[in-house]
């Protein structure tokens, strides 16, 4: 891949602090596979801790996305996974917990989870990467009390935690109520992406930098790489 564009990618990873909550937010027209590649990459090439939390089967759908545009799926088949519902297993699965489960009950696993995960990689800030958070946030729609409760216990708590960081990807198309709008304010970082003239643009729309407001990283076409070993 170009080596302006992971200099680019590589260098805003880097500013983005422990305890932060970054929301992307795309669209179905648009490769948002090609930034959570870059993501990965920028994980194991600095040795960083990252867990994926696949929701309703998201993580099959990017991986089989990357496998088609012949990138390196290695960072994701390798990568501890917790799984919230779903029927496909991807990546290394250490636990699976029912989309349907308590939200207490949820909340505790998870936490539990992402604490052990932490103990066991033996760094301070671990990436959590949240995949297929559109499905989860489309249930909880219609259902204020429910909705509220998810925000309150799961995903407030965990703004400013130092333990990790957080990125979370949502399709703004298909969640456009109160949902994407709370995700939005309590996210330190909101990223909106899309494509113009033949390129994969990612705008920096909402930072706790404010002279971050407006940048853009721009994926031209023929600056991925392709094959198994891409990315090593």
């Amino acid at each position: 891949m170009g080596e302006n564009l992971e200099k680019t990618v590589f260098g805003y990873a880097e500013t983005i602090r422990p305890g932060e909550l970054v929301l992307v937010e795309y669209t179905s027209k648009e490769p948002v596979y090609l930034l959570l590649y870059e993501v990965l990459k920028y994980a194991r090439h600095n040795g960083l801790p990252y867990v994926i939390v696949d929701v309703l089967d998201g993580l099959h759908v990017v991986r089989a996305q990357l496998r088609f545009a012949d990138l390196d799926t290695s960072p994701i088949d390798g990568a501890p996974v917790i799984k919230i519902g779903g029927r496909l297993d991807t990546g290394r699965v250490l636990a699976k917990i029912d989309e349907v489960t308590e939200l207490p009950i949820l909340k505790r696993r998870f936490m539990e989870l992402l604490e052990s995960i932490g103990e066991e990689m033996g760094r301070e800030s671990l990436i959590r990467i949240v995949i297929g958070a559109t499905e989860l946030l489309q249930q909880l729609e219609n259902d204020p009390m429910r909705r509220e409760e998810f925000f309150a216990s799961i995903i407030r708590p965990m703004i400013g935690n130092p333990g990790s960081r957080g990125l979370v990807f949502i399709n703004m198309k298909r969640v456009e109520g109160p949902s994407i709008k709370e995700a939005e304010e309590i996210s330190t970082r909101v990223l909106r992406t899309r494509v113009e003239d033949g390129r994969f643009v990612v705008e920096v729309v909402k930072s706790i930098y404010f002279d971050e407001y407006g940048t853009e990283v721009v994926f031209e076409p023929g600056t991925m790489g392709g094959g198994e070993n891409d990315g090593e």
